[in-house]
């Protein structure tokens, strides 16, 4: 994976975890401490990265405000291999426990195992 979406992975793990948290799912619990650790380094290296993304989990964020902390992360991951690195740690934890979650809550319906296939569809109009 590019690390633009790497980028994307890792901010919108941060954001969902939020959203989720307030639905009482769960996501994995090596997601949630690797999403921490990259915000601790931030507030480290990057302190105005960090102060936006605290912002971001008491306010309702749109995708525009996601799009511009995932742009100021992937600045920061660009100049920083640490932060880069952390970037990683956190796509590589969350990618396919978010995909899962996604899949299994889609608008309330629980869609879990099988194949997603439709055959022999007959619908006239």
């Amino acid at each position: 994976m590019e690390p633009v979406s790497r980028t994307a992975a890792a901010i919108a793990t941060l954001v969902i975890i939020k959203a989720f948290e307030k639905t009482g799912e769960i996501i994995g619990e090596k997601a949630w401490n690797e999403g921490e650790k990259l915000l601790v380094l931030l507030k480290r290296k990057e302190p105005s990265t960090a102060k936006v993304i605290e912002q971001a989990k008491t306010q309702p964020l749109d995708y525009g405000q996601a799009y511009l902390i995932g742009q100021q992360v992937e600045e920061a991951a660009k100049k920083d291999p640490e932060i880069a690195q952390a970037v990683e740690a956190v796509a590589n934890e969350a990618q396919p426990q978010l995909t899962n979650t996604i899949i299994e809550n889609w608008q309330g319906i629980n869609i879990k195992g099988g194949t997603n296939t439709i055959s022999g569809n007959t619908f006239n109009f």
